[in-house]
């Protein structure tokens, strides 16, 4: 047995007399105790175990008054005594709120292998994308929770998770007040306001795969191109130096008869500072093209759109049925996972156009009765008195199937009337041909939905039980984590 009591509201030897006079009152003397007080928590406690065996007639415990009914038992009023004792010595109480955890529960929690805490989580995540209290059980199905639900009886729902070792059922008061049918109703209605308010749907609460950016890498320097060689070094070309010397033969004076000619001095050239620049500026060296910044980019990584589900098990098949039934990605397929409505379901535009087809079908051809009666409606109209009667008499099928049929087209020709002018045949049939060009066009896109859904809902309550497996495997991993960090700050304090 454990004793606890209020920080710092006793003392150790107060906790000890305490103990003792607990056990005093509830073993009556017959059995031996053992009382070791704590204080390696926040708050003082003692430790009681006492022998089993009575002292003076040899019986068990248990035998002598743990018999009976529950209420009738000994740890019945083990409560009640330990309350009385710290009633008068002036101590706190605790105010019993409801019922409480067991210690097996206690320690499945700490393991985190509590069936009670698989189940509140995976229910609140039902209630999550569930529209009333009978989409919530349907969810359930696909969920991998069996439940059994009873209104007319005392306890009208249990839970049980399906395929995780669970043997038997859990009453849903026993999870905690707000898993009951009326208080699930209740919350399911707040969710939905809230989405609403916030303009959400079902099929947003699904985290999308994170993108993957590829690592950027520095570009590696390209080094420049070395200059081409000059071709020609010497400043001044052949052709000048030819063209100089003809330039200064023609200057030079022709020898005359009487005169010698004197000889030409070859080995000097005289050129201006102009023309010895020239070759310079004639050719002007272009310099060697810059080079190009050339940035090396890693190839870029698509999106995996099935990271979601591709850990699961047989998850390639899965993923190849699902995008050759149309299915792309995951993200399509959260909404056949979580009932939201799908812009290429057109059941019910389709059962719209039905049943106009046939009402303007049905009109048509009254109309087209009604053109081969009303000669005969035309000539009775036309009568008077004794012969009208007589003429009645004669074709009244014929007047009173003219009468219905005008009847029954006055009546449904009213919805397609346009600026209060009834229509005509003609209108009628260019609206039944738009029609049933619009029905054909939206019946083969309805077959690829009712294909692709087919096939998702062969896989929803495989992929939701390993979506709830790979959360919950999460939460273990936090809790976890949790634990670990709270040890070592506990140990380092």
């Amino acid at each position: 047995m454990i004793q606890s009591f209020a920080p710092d509201e006793v003392t150790p030897e107060q906790a000890m007399q305490i103990g003792e006079e607990l056990c005093d009152r509830y073993l009556k003397g017959d059995y031996q105790y053992v009382i070791a007080v704590h204080n390696d928590k926040d708050h003082l406690h003692c430790h009681i175990i006492f022998n089993n065996t009575n002292l003076y007639n040899g019986l068990s415990f248990t035998t002598e008054h743990n018999q009976g009914r529950k209420s009738e038992r000994a740890w019945a009023e083990l409560r009640e005594i330990s309350d009385e004792i710290c009633k008068e010595h002036g101590l706190s109480l605790i105010d019993p709120k409801g019922k409480g955890v067991s210690h097996h529960e206690r320690t499945m929690q700490k393991e985190g292998k509590s069936w009670k805490d698989k189940l509140r989580i995976r229910i609140a995540e039902v209630m999550l994308y569930s529209r009333d209290f009978a989409d919530f059980l349907r969810n359930c199905t696909f969920s991998g929770i069996e439940y059994v639900y009873t209104p007319k009886n005392k306890y009208k729902l249990k839970f049980k998770l399906s395929g995780d070792g669970q043997q038997r059922f859990t009453r849903a008061d026993t999870l905690g007040a707000d898993y009951t049918p009326e208080r699930i109703t209740e919350q399911i209605a707040e969710i939905q306001e809230k989405l609403s308010e916030a303009n959400i749907t079902p099929d947003m609460l699904i985290e999308p795969p994170k993108q993957i950016t590829a690592p950027k890498t520095e570009p590696k320097p390209i080094p420049p191109k070395p200059a081409e060689p000059v071709q020609n070094n010497r400043l001044i070309s052949d052709e000048f130096l030819a063209r100089v010397r003809e330039q200064k033969a023609s200057q030079t004076p022709q020898p005359t008869a009487t005169q010698t000619a004197p000889k030409p001095d070859t080995d000097r050239v005289v050129i201006t500072a102009e023309e010895f620049l020239a070759p310079l500026y004639d050719k002007p060296e272009t310099p060697p093209p810059a080079p190009q910044s050339t940035e090396s980019k890693a190839p870029e990584k698509k999106n995996d759109e099935w990271a979601s589900i591709r850990g699961m098990r047989n998850s390639d098949k899965i993923i190849a049925e699902l995008e050759a039934s149309g299915i792309t990605s995951f993200y399509d397929f959260s909404g056949f996972l979580h009932n939201t409505h799908h812009d290429d379901d057109h059941t019910a535009e389709l059962a719209e156009l039905k049943t106009h087809i046939k009402t303007v079908e049905t009109i048509i051809a009254k109309m087209k009765h009604y053109n081969e009666l009303l000669p005969t409606y035309n000539e009775y109209a036309g009568l008077s008195g004794w012969k009208q009667s007589r003429y009645r008499k004669k074709h009244s099928e014929e007047i009173e199937d003219f009468e219905q049929t005008k009847a029954y087209i006055k009546e449904h020709i009213t919805k397609y009337t346009s600026d209060g002018s009834q229509p005509l045949m003609k209108d009628l049939q260019g609206l039944l041909k738009r029609m049933k060009a619009k029905r054909d066009e939206l019946l083969p896109k309805q077959k690829a939905y009712i294909i692709k859904h087919d096939t998702a809902m062969k896989y929803t309550r495989q992929v939701r039980q390993y979506l709830n497996e790979q959360h919950m495997k999460r939460e273990r991993e936090k809790s976890r984590q949790r634990t670990q960090t709270k040890n070592k700050n506990s140990y380092l304090e």
